[in-house]
């Protein structure tokens, strides 16, 4: 079953809740406007009351009861005006007794509770309301009944009611049509952003969202597409740069290799000569699948396929070997490759292979960028539970202004680009992120001419070894 979608939902509410509102007013007004009426009709009872209460006093206690009889009857004969009257002494004889048989019976003794207006009931289709109160008059106590009609206030609620009942379905098509104004007005906003949104596509992802100062919900839904957007964005700028410059890298020693074999074959050469060109080719090709490695690591890190695998490494051995492998390397570019002794093991929690490609891009790149004659030291130390490990080199050093970009993709400091041994830019920003994968970081500090000094901080592992 499809459901309702969210403007026919709001609309229902919305119907609802005024719809029921109107008809608990209607119901609420009734009620008030019969309450208001048997107020009336109770004051007006009251007031006969103390009428009778005053010509009861103003004969004092000697009348008698004959005397008193005659007067009530010669008083409220001529005003009766609708009331029933009847008034008993304290003794239980009646003094005066007015009745209209056609429309009710003879009041009966405390035909409700005194002080308080009840139904009484009358010859159909008439209504009564009763009172009865205690009077106190010349030292006697007397007992006055009353009744009224009620029938004016019977027929203004049966007409009050009737039109309530006739406004019902004003009520209903009211309640649906301002149900569905104010759920068109809520949903406008949303409409907009759906609008906006629609609109923004790989070609014009800078584009964002108006945002609103209302602070609320629709606000914070504003704010966090806009950062979605960001976020889209800057992975679509980061797969055009990758995929921009991995072409142009890749382009360079492919042209390489494709101009030196075309070369060597348009005329017959010496052994000599052909083994030169496959070493030159043989360079090119191990420069270009080396750069292949490294975007295809990146790939593997943007998708999150690479985690690393953490387990107690021992590091002083690792940089060790780190510095083994790559000592025909520096002996080759006439770089004394130095390695500071350690008096104690030290341990992290890290992924061998991960840490082991992190100091290959850190040595790499000391390699490439120290002259001949230079150096290159390695160094671990632990101080309060933080291992850090240094490469550190005499080489051509880095601008202090962008020592702040050197961990990007692609990026590579103006001496770099100048050098003959130039990088692809890639190394330095995988080592960045094998170091992050590990809760660490690495830092640079260096001058032009002078040096570069690479520092990664990891946080230190307590290795228990069972004797």
């Amino acid at each position: 079953m499809r459901s309702l979608s969210i403007r026919t939902r709001l609309t229902l509410w919305y119907f609802c809740f005024f719809a029921t509102a109107g008809l608990l007013l209607g119901v609420a007004s009734w009620f008030l406007l019969q309450r208001s009426l048997d107020s009336l009709l109770l004051h007006e009872l009251d007031e006969r009351t103390d009428d009778v209460e005053n010509f009861l006093g103003s004969h004092g206690p000697e009348a008698s009861l004959e005397t008193l009889r005659a007067e009530l009857m010669r008083e409220y004969r001529v005003k009766d005006e609708g009331k029933w009257l009847q008034i008993l002494d304290q003794s239980g004889n009646w003094l005066y007794y007015s009745s209209r048989g056609g429309i009710a019976r003879p009041i009966p003794p405390l035909p409700s509770s005194p002080g308080k207006l009840i139904p009484f009931v009358a010859v159909s289709p008439h209504s009564l309301r009763t009172y009865s109160r205690e009077a106190q008059a010349g030292g006697r106590r007397y007992w006055v009944y009353m009744a009224i009609s009620a029938d004016s206030s019977v027929l203004i609620l049966n007409r009050f009611g009737r039109d309530i009942w006739l406004l019902v379905p004003i009520v209903l098509v009211i309640a649906g049509v301002v149900g569905h104004f104010l759920s068109r007005k809520a949903l406008n906003p949303i409409a907009s952003i759906v609008k906006d949104v629609r609109r923004i596509n790989d070609r014009n992802l800078a584009t964002r969202l108006p945002t609103f100062d209302t602070h609320d919900e629709l606000s914070l839904l504003s704010e966090t597409l806009n950062q979605m957007l960001e976020r889209i964005d800057t992975a679509f700028r980061s797969v055009r740069t990758l995929t921009a410059n991995s072409s142009h890298e890749l382009r360079t020693p492919l042209s390489l290799i494709r101009t030196r074999v075309e070369i060597a074959l348009c005329f017959p050469r010496s052994a000599d000569q052909y083994r030169a060109v496959l070493e030159e080719v043989q360079a090119d090709t191990v420069r270009t699948t080396a750069l292949i490695e490294n975007l295809l690591a990146l790939a593997r890190y943007d998708a999150g396929i690479a985690e690393p695998e953490l387990q107690p490494v021992e590091i002083t051995s690792l940089v060790s070997k780190a510095a083994q492998e790559w000592a025909l390397t520096a002996e080759r570019l006439s770089l004394q490759l130095q390695i500071a002794e350690t008096v104690r093991p030290i341990w992290v929690l890290g992924d061998v292979e991960a840490l082991k490609r992190a100091m290959r891009m850190l040595i790499d790149n000391a390699c490439r960028y120290t002259q001949s004659g230079g150096w290159i030291q390695l160094s671990v130390s632990e101080n309060r539970n933080v291992v850090c490990i240094s490469v550190t080199d005499s080489g051509i050093g880095i601008a202090e202004h962008e020592q702040s970009r050197i961990f990007e993709r692609f990026y590579r400091a103006q001496q770099s680009q100048e050098s003959p041994q130039a990088g692809s830019g890639l190394g330095l920003s995988l080592a960045k992120w094998i170091v992050e994968q590990h809760q660490g970081s690495i830092t640079v500090t260096s001058k032009v001419g002078e040096g570069s000094s690479f520092r990664i901080s990891l946080p230190a592992y307590v290795a228990t070894i069972d004797a």
